[in-house]
């Protein structure tokens, strides 16, 4: 008899065990797929239309001209500007991705069309024949409009312009954290955090000794000093050059969601990472979708949300468009 209590206590207690570790399980998936269950899904809403010509006027010999990474700001009278490398193809002798003499300059009342073109933001073409990709935003404790830009001088490396009235770029010529070595660090995407500081995000890898495509946050005041960098998504895919790029960081409905092209992959692939943390992001787990595009920007504007494309920068003849728009959905899962 006592045997088969044994035996009954023993049979017991292994059912048990399976059912607490099976529960475990649940309950650990559940808390891994809560997220992802939360999350909205960004989506096109409809068909994305070119919505200016990358082409400034006919006076340029130059046929064809193409778009890239840009961004979008509202002034003070509700007029929406783009800011954005806007190029001719390279000449003979120039080389791909290094001729960037111009930062192109629009602006609408509409978003998706009536785009008109100004004078060239930022022209070196007598200079050093490089800009590279812009975020522009208003910067309230100087009342003025601050650019974080790519140049090319001795090295790659961010500065920041400053302007009034979002037509006369005073550069620095000040690298931003210059002994930070990162390699491809680019492409700025720039909010203001809860913290009250400004949140630079860009692309690198190298950060913390990591080689890794990484997205990183700099944090800022003032523009002039910064602090040093967080990663907050690293990707182990590479060892030398991050082949993500253009982040863009957005807080919808109470969650995080990271947007980031992952050209070197597809070139029009852009990702999105869920989160509840602005501080993390975690690649393996946490992408809600897969969008169409490049260098995607969000942009918000007389009460609908926008999302852009541009590129490639090559001749071919079905690449020479200028940025593409299209309204942005947000799917709510059952």
């Amino acid at each position: 008899m006592k045997f088969i209590n044994i035996v009954f206590t023993s049979i017991t207690f292994l059912i048990m065990s399976s059912c607490n570790v099976e529960k475990e399980k649940n309950d650990s998936n559940s808390v891994k797929n809560t997220l992802l269950e939360r999350a909205e899904i960004p989506y096109l809403k409809g068909e994305s239309r070119q919505i200016f010509d990358p082409k400034p006027t006919k006076d340029f010999d130059e046929n064809k001209w193409f778009t890239n990474d840009h961004c979008f700001i509202t002034d003070k009278n509700g007029k929406l500007h783009w800011f954005g490398i806007n190029n001719p193809f390279p000449p003979k002798g120039k080389g791909l991705y290094r001729y960037h003499p111009y930062l192109g300059h629009l602006t609408s009342d509409s978003a998706t069309e009536n785009w008109k073109r100004e004078p060239f933001a930022v022209n070196e073409m007598k200079g050093t024949e490089y800009v590279g990709a812009p975020f522009v935003v208003w910067h309230e404790e100087s009342k003025r409009w601050a650019m974080v830009v790519e140049q090319w001088r001795e090295k790659r490396q961010l500065e920041v312009y400053w302007s009034d009235d979002l037509s006369n770029w005073q550069e620095t010529k000040t690298a931003i954290l210059p002994d930070k070595l990162w390699v491809g660090t680019r492409d700025p995407h720039i909010m203001k955090g809860a913290d009250g500081k400004y949140w630079i995000h860009v692309v690198a890898t190298g950060n913390k000794g990591v080689k890794q495509s990484q997205v990183l946050r700099i944090r800022t005041k003032d523009f002039v000093t910064f602090e040093d960098p967080e990663t907050i998504l690293g990707i182990n895919d590479n060892n030398w050059a991050t082949l993500m790029e253009s982040p863009y960081l957005k807080e919808h409905n109470g969650l995080w969601y990271l947007f980031f092209t992952y050209a070197h992959r597809r070139y029009a692939e852009t990702i999105v990472i869920v989160s509840d943390n602005p501080n993390h992001f975690d690649y393996e787990k946490n992408v809600v979708t897969t969008l169409f595009g490049h260098a995607a920007e969000l942009v918000n504007y007389k009460g609908k949300e926008y999302i852009t494309s541009c590129g490639p920068e090559d001749a071919h003849y079905l690449n020479g468009h200028g940025v593409t728009m299209t309204e942005l959905g947000w799917l709510k899962q059952e």
